[in-house]
């Protein structure tokens, strides 16, 4: 599909040193001098050629040394557009190769879209009309106005941010910009990335106040909500800080070597929950007209909440600002840069396509230039809806008017047609030529799309031989030193999908797997998470052989287990029929000795929660079964009797004697052998002693004996349930003095009756329990706390 010509790689090697020089557009009208002239001015001087653009007014001068100045910075000027135009002539050839690599991209996207002109359906047919979604219709949303370049009231510069010294709140101002100046450096994001060079993004770790500073913040917008110092501009910004607050804390996530305890509190998580909850503060100021946001803020709260998974949150808040009272405020969210972010998420949350077509071209309506953030929403609502070739199109022109300062939409579009493109066939094109390295800029393949990419090639056609390739692909992409958080988050989709290929077919799959282990040992070295990964999915098989074998494998390729590993090896006896007590009673030792050895005061949650699944989840599971089982056999006999009761009722219809006969009785060898109310002695009867030798009757002494097999069978089952029902209450009576407080010790017995109902039969015994014999080992950091 997309092939480039080879001059085209000369753009890739060498890029303009001053990504703030627009190079013209080889499809656009012939260049204008005069219009470059105008355009570095702007830059150089963006307030005062804003200002003279709103005013319609030169700037006003007085005295000799103002006259002086501003004809040195028109020196100044000039200066910079000669040099400008000196390296024109350098730039042409560069010129001369991207009007080449258009021309040769618009020809075989044009063939793409050729070759897809069948495989796109709408699926608007399905779709929920918006007006189902809270707010008024979107044919009933105002006209939106076009957006001029500046507001007096609600303007982006720092020129709206001035305040005097004698203002009574001018200390809490100047410390809420300190606050969010924070943003000038968090706000780095892929789009800001050069074209070949990959920069870090900054670590909140380096900057130990970066966490404070937000929560400083907060308390400074709460004491100036009121004040009119806090303008659509500053609160904007500490949107954004939040927005990075959250960046800041995914990143460290991913880049961590094991995921924090969720069961106990974790910095991660409560940091997650008070930027939601800040976020959702604001919205709701925003929404009562409390304060305003630009652009700028109303993009990055609508995308917070959008990483927060929070889409429908995200919708709600976005109909009721369109359709609110405050023209400002509607207008803002109509936005293009905010509508970008949007549109996919309406189209994914029941909005139909027109409609969202009719968004697309309603906010662009506000705009006289074609917007990439715009065109990418609309982009990924396409590939949502499969309407491939609108998608195509409006990428083939979003790389016409790109250039490297903009290179970072063209990186997110590209990422989107890979795990976001339904057709297979276009996302597969889009992953080789990022592996390949064919484009023009650079990729950072994101793990995200390439694990979306998986699931959509097992939902379509379940070749996994397509989804290991994938997969082995990607992991030598990455490479060897790869963030554990990364690699873990790939081998978690992709033995996903693994264990569900194999779960009919053990054999197979553990002969795979370990090949599998091997392959993935020659990319990069194995590390404790791709076995935990594994350790915790292979429970699908049932088998204690494979568990052991995934055991060994930590020691024999040198890895040193970690406390997450105890509790998956603990974990996975719930998954294992014939595991004993002893067994399950010395996997939580060795998990304790384990807690202690790194430190812990208390049994984590996690703890308790794998003693938990190892022994009351696995009874309920068989509780539940043995239910399910003897609940189907009743309603099998009764239908299998059926004919014999109304046989019965007949026979005894027609006995006008009431002597039982053999055919009166249900079971006719019973009754030979059972009856004696009529004086005669069956066993001696010549005819029945040869039918009893002859084996007539030996069914009926196999009949007994099976069921009292079975009979014996089902109570051992249930001595082996019970059995593993009462070792949990043991244990954690015997290690209750090591709970965190006695709120957990509730949840660990209480509260999990409500949930499981086996332990509920069991839980009065708890007090008389006699737990002498559950050893407790040698403890350093482990305390009692809990009395």
């Amino acid at each position: 599909m997309f092939r480039y010509a080879q001059p085209s790689q000369i753009m890739k090697s060498k890029l303009p040193s001053t990504p703030n020089q627009f190079v013209p557009n080889p499809h656009a009208k012939a260049f204008n001098s005069n219009a470059m002239n105008q355009n570095m001015i702007q830059q150089q001087m963006p307030m005062q050629y804003q200002m003279q653009n709103q005013m319609q007014m030169p700037i006003p001068v007085s005295g000799t040394a103002n006259h002086s100045q501003q004809q040195q910075q028109q020196q100044q000027q000039q200066q910079q557009y000669n040099n400008n135009n000196n390296n024109n002539r350098q730039r042409s050839y560069r010129q001369n190769q991207h009007a080449q690599y258009y021309n040769n991209y618009q020809h075989q996207n044009n063939n793409l879209l050729n070759s897809n002109n069948n495989s796109s359906t709408v699926s608007s047919n399905v779709s929920t009309p918006i007006s189902s979604v809270p707010g008024t219709p979107l044919s009933m949303t105002p006209s939106p106005s076009p957006l001029p370049h500046n507001n007096k009231n609600h303007n982006n510069n720092n020129n709206n941010n001035s305040i005097s010294p004698d203002s009574p709140w001018y200390q809490k101002v100047l410390a809420f910009e300190e606050c969010v100046s924070q943003t000038l450096y968090m706000s780095q994001t892929p789009r800001r990335k050069n074209i070949k060079h990959r920069s870090e993004h900054p670590n909140s770790n380096a900057n130990p106040l970066f966490w404070d500073s937000i929560g400083r913040a907060m308390g400074l917008y709460h004491d100036l909500i009121n004040t009119p110092e806090l303008n659509s501009d500053r609160v904007s910004k500490l949107v954004h800080l939040l927005h990075n607050g959250l960046r800041a804390n995914r990143n460290q996530l991913t880049r961590m070597n094991k995921k924090p305890d969720y069961d106990s509190q974790s910095f991660h998580k409560e940091m997650t929950n008070y930027l939601c909850k800040s976020l959702r503060e604001i919205s709701k100021d925003v929404l009562q007209g409390k304060v305003e946001l630009n652009e700028y803020g109303a993009m990055h709260l609508i995308t917070a909440f959008k990483e927060l998974l929070l889409f429908e949150e995200a919708v709600e808040i976005w109909k009721k600002a369109i359709n609110g009272t405050n023209n400002y405020t509607s207008n803002i969210f109509l936005n293009p840069r905010v509508v970008g972010v949007i549109l996919p998420i309406l189209y994914d949350n029941g909005v139909s396509y027109p409609e969202i077509q009719s968004l697309y071209e309603k906010s662009s309506s506000m705009i006289n230039y074609f917007h990439p953030n715009l065109s990418v929403g609309m982009i990924r609502a396409s590939l949502s809806a499969s309407e491939n070739e609108m998608a195509l199109k409006l990428f083939q022109k979003l790389c016409e008017e790109s250039t490297e300062m903009k290179y970072g939409y063209l990186i997110e579009t590209h990422l989107s047609f890979i795990g976001e493109c339904k057709d297979l066939n276009v996302a597969q094109t889009f992953f080789d030529k990022a592996l390949n390295d064919e484009m023009p800029y650079k990729i950072d393949l994101q793990v995200s799309y390439v694990k979306s990419f998986l699931r959509n090639i097992w939902n379509q056609t379940h070749d996994f031989n397509h989804i290991y390739q994938i997969w082995y692909k990607s992991s030598l992409h990455y490479g060897r030193n790869v963030n554990h958080g990364i690699s873990s988050s790939l081998n978690d989709t992709f033995f996903d999908i693994f264990f569900e290929n194999y779960a009919e077919d053990k054999l197979q799959g553990f002969q795979t797997l370990q090949n599998l282990i091997q392959t993935y040992n020659n990319i990069k070295n194995i590390d404790e998470p791709f076995f935990n990964i594994i350790l915790a999915k292979c429970t699908v098989w049932h088998d204690r052989t494979i568990l052991e074998y995934i055991d060994k494998s930590y020691e024999m390729y040198h890895i040193p287990k970690t406390i997450v590993a105890y509790r998956i090896l603990l974990k996975s006896m719930g998954s294992v029929d014939d595991a004993n007590n002893k067994e399950i009673l010395q996997r939580w030792i060795d998990l304790i000795r384990k807690s202690d050895e790194i430190g812990q005061r208390f049994i984590a949650n996690a703890d308790w929660a794998a003693l938990r699944d190892a022994t009351v989840t696995w009874t309920q599971c068989k509780r539940d079964a043995t239910t399910s089982n003897t609940t189907r056999n009743a309603v099998t006999d009764g239908k299998t009797s059926s004919p014999t009761t109304n046989n019965n009722t007949a026979a005894s219809t027609n006995n006008n004697t009431g002597t039982n006969t053999p055919e009166n009785e249900p079971n006719s060898n019973a009754y030979l052998f059972n009856a004696t109310n009529n004086g005669m002695d069956y066993y001696s009867h010549p005819a029945l002693q040869a039918a009893n030798a002859s084996g007539a009757f030996d069914d009926m002494g196999a009949d007994s004996n099976e069921q009292q097999q079975q009979s014996k069978q089902q109570q051992q089952n249930i001595s082996q349930v019970d059995g593993r029902m009462v070792l949990y209450l043991e244990i954690v009576k015997r290690y209750s003095p090591y709970c965190r407080d006695s709120r957990q010790l509730a949840r660990l017995t209480t509260g999990t009756a409500v949930k499981y109902s086996v332990l509920q039969e069991v839980l009065n015994q708890f007090q008389s329990l006699d737990v002498s014999e559950i050893p407790v080992p040698e403890l350093h950091n482990l305390k009692p706390t809990c009395v």
